[in-house]
């Protein structure tokens, strides 16, 4: 393979790489950096050059990367993170501490921007946001930037505080209602809805938790019920996870009401809302999970408890 020409290499275009690789959609990405989806494909395109490999593969659900993309990811979002220190000092210097890193999981990532800046301009705070979707390296980055606000899913918050004990775990909400996502000429559509019936059609899990996947709910009730479910893959961005689902006979379960919400008569996808039953059959055996935020306490300042505030008040319209 010939040698990487370095001085070809800019941020953006690795930015671009990372966020292709954790959320495997041209679209979210575009929409998510407010980049013209022309300019992701050109950086794609150089990118492809510079490295000397293909990197993604066009699948109908989206771009999946290669194994080639897989090693050099770790590198990327290692130079893009140390990158954001700079925006990071420059901010503090000019905004006295009011530039903020929030992270959100994938599946209501979308919902969060706008409702926050909006609340910004009505309150007129001078903060500046920027918007991140959950990886495995969240928590990682946040102990590199005390000034973060994550928001995650996981069962019990102490799995956070193992990670880090300076860590504060604030639980937002519990995760105990199910919606059904599948295509709107799914069969399941014709016939009665219920965990059986469910674990009939293959699964898509939606849930990366601390450090890797987290089974959903569904998942963990079909193990302790000896129900056979084939889960295809775990997908994580709602763009990519409406495409794939739009043409095939594929299911999930979110528990997001947000998610729910944004579905139009145009989108191609089936929503609804479980049975309070079916919900009760799968929290009589199981855990439901918890919507957390993580931050350092030792930062807390006016502007770091008002932006707070306004994510739990947001969490409870949202989710």
């Amino acid at each position: 393979m010939k040698p990487i020409e370095l001085d070809k290499l800019d941020l953006l275009t690795l930015t671009i790489l990372v966020n292709l690789y954790e959320h495997k959609s041209a679209t979210h990405v575009s929409r998510m950096l407010d980049i013209p989806a022309s300019k992701i494909s050109r950086c794609l395109h150089t990118a492809r050059l510079i490295f000397g490999d293909d990197l993604f593969i066009r699948r109908k659900y989206g771009l999946v990367p290669n194994d080639y993309a897989g090693k050099i990811y770790p590198i990327a979002k290692e130079i893009v993170d140390c990158a954001k220190h700079f925006n990071r000092v420059n901010s503090a210097e000019q905004l006295h501490h009011r530039y903020f890193e929030l992270t959100f999981p994938g599946m209501i990532a979308h919902a969060y921007p706008r409702a926050l800046m909006h609340a910004i301009k009505v309150h007129n705070k001078n903060i500046h946001i920027n918007v991140s979707s959950w990886s495995n390296h969240s928590l990682e980055t946040l102990t590199n930037d005390p000034h973060g606000i994550v928001m995650c899913c996981c069962k019990d918050p102490d799995e956070i505080r193992f990670f880090d004990q300076n860590l504060q775990v604030e639980v937002l909400a519990t995760l105990n209602r199910q919606y059904l996502l599948c295509c709107k000429k799914h069969p399941i559509l014709k016939q009665e809805i219920s965990l059986e019936t469910i674990s009939n059609y293959p699964f898509i899990n939606t849930f990366i938790g601390v450090q890797a996947p987290v089974l959903n709910p569904f998942q963990e009730y079909c193990q302790s019920h000896k129900l056979t479910l084939n889960t295809e893959m775990t997908i994580t961005s709602i763009s990519s996870l409406f495409e794939y689902l739009s043409d095939c006979n594929s299911l999930a379960i979110t528990p997001y009401k947000a998610v729910y919400d944004m579905l139009d008569d145009d989108s191609g996808i089936h929503a609804c809302q479980l049975s309070e039953v079916e919900c009760e059959r799968i929290f009589q055996v199981v855990e439901p999970l918890k919507l957390v935020m993580v931050t350092y306490p030792t930062t807390d300042n006016e502007e770091s408890t008002w932006l707070k505030k306004k994510i739990r008040e947001l969490t409870l319209e949202l989710v």
